[in-house]
């Protein structure tokens, strides 16, 4: 049916015609049904007929290419790994590093980093693989690899004698404290300890001493037998502690002098006792600054005498001043002894096990020193107007005056352990 619209002002009123409902939805089908072909036609799958998706960023390997190889970076990651293993660890940092070096924050950096520092730190290239250790921990503070790095470098550079660095370290590593095990706690306490001596801080110094001595307690790991080699630092911290404090200890107030060489001395042997537990842990290393420790603590102690002497009120004429004087020579010449023969044992050592450090030379000139003052010892005493024998009696009034004045009656350290084996 055929209906009319009309529109003011528009010309005649023209018809307006309504489809019929049914042959509305054929035509819809048949909309369809073409469009259909058409994508068929195209190649293309009606059924998943989809809106175009943006397009979408994809990640692939970075590619090294060189004149005669192409590697992707997890194949060059695998290579380092491979040459690790066959023990060829120079290009196995070579690999870690240039995997480290092309992509500095991607997922294998941190892993590269610390297998390259482990490389160089097994080839005993001590700084570049604290640099790593560092890059590690600076780079990648919450990697698990950090805590492990942090340690590491506490070792390294106490190794190194880099007192500051070993306790910036051992602060990163302390920051992860929960993560870290008995032995890696003592390392990061001997770090910090060392660090607050060399300071000047031997308070602040003994306090992680103590930490680090209570970690070994409740482990049980100072019994009878050979010491891990974490230990060697910590016990030589404890006698760098008590070092500082037995050398603070002087001689110009005669009235206190029994008093204070009573506790300079014991200090002398507490240090002593410490320097040889670290010994225990068979580390040629720190053997040997040890062993040039105890020998400098009795030298030292020789000077510091010998420049102090002051005859007792008792020896009133030139005579008897003098016979004061030859007789505190043949005491105080036992000081010489210990440090002599320390020093020809750690010097031994250092010979047998073929170490090379700088304290090699400071133990020889040191030594060389001592041998002077033996010399020039022995040739005072034989000029001398007295015997041997008169000497040594005299020398016995003069230790029985130290020891009525002494409350534990020893007048000079004792031999203490033995030397470092």
């Amino acid at each position: 049916m055929a209906a009319t619209l009309e529109v003011p002002g528009s010309k005649p009123n023209l018809p307006v015609l309504h489809p019929d409902p049914m042959l509305r939805a054929t035509l819809s089908r048949v909309h369809r049904l073409a469009g259909a072909l058409l994508l068929v036609a195209c190649g293309g799958d009606p059924g998943l007929a989809r809106p175009p998706a943006a397009p979408s960023q994809i990640e692939v390997p970075r590619i090294i290419v060189t004149p005669t190889t192409t590697q992707g970076l997890d194949e060059l990651f695998a290579a380092g790994q491979g040459a690790a293993a066959r023990g060829d660890l120079h290009r196995a940092a070579a690999d870690f590093d240039r995997v480290a070096s092309l992509e500095p924050q991607g997922p294998l950096a941190p892993e590269a980093l610390f297998l390259a520092a482990e490389a160089y730190d097994s080839l005993h290239e001590h700084a570049p693989a604290l640099d790593r250790y560092e890059a590690v921990i600076a780079r990648f503070p919450r990697h698990a690899r950090a805590p492990e790095a942090a340690t590491r470098g506490v070792r390294l550079s106490l190794y190194e004698e880099q007192w500051d660095w070993a306790g910036r370290f051992a602060d990163r590593a302390l920051e992860r404290a929960s993560e870290l095990g008995g032995l890696q706690q003592i390392a990061v306490y001997a770090g910090k300890a060392m660090q607050s001596v060399n300071a000047g801080d031997d308070v602040r110094a003994s306090g992680f001493v103590e930490r680090g001595r209570n970690v070994v307690e409740q482990g049980g790991l100072d019994l009878a037998g050979r010491l891990p080699i974490e230990l060697a630092p910590l016990y030589y911290a404890l006698g760098e502690v008590r070092r500082v404090r037995a050398e603070r200890i002087h001689f110009d107030e005669p009235a206190s002098f029994a008093a204070r060489m009573e506790a300079r001395c014991q200090l002398i042997l507490d240090a002593q006792s410490a320097y040889s537990d670290s010994w225990r842990a068979y580390d040629a290393h720190w053997s040997l600054l040890s062993g040039v420790r105890v020998g400098e603590l009795y030298d030292n102690l020789h000077r510091e005498l010998m420049g102090t002497m002051q005859p007792p009120a008792s020896a009133d004429t030139d005579d008897r001043r003098l016979l004061y004087y030859g007789a505190t020579r043949l005491l105080y010449s036992v000081l010489l002894e210990k440090a002599h023969g320390m020093l020809d044992h750690t010097l031994k050592m250092a010979e047998r096990e073929q170490e090379r450090s700088p304290w090699v030379e400071r133990a020889r000139a040191a030594l060389r020193g001592i041998q002077e003052a033996e010399r020039a010892e022995t040739e005072s005493l034989a000029r001398l107007p007295y015997t041997r024998a008169e000497l040594e009696q005299a020398l016995t009034q003069i230790r029985a005056d130290l020891r009525a004045k002494s409350p534990k009656g020893r007048a000079t350290p004792s031999a203490g352990r033995p030397a470092p084996r």
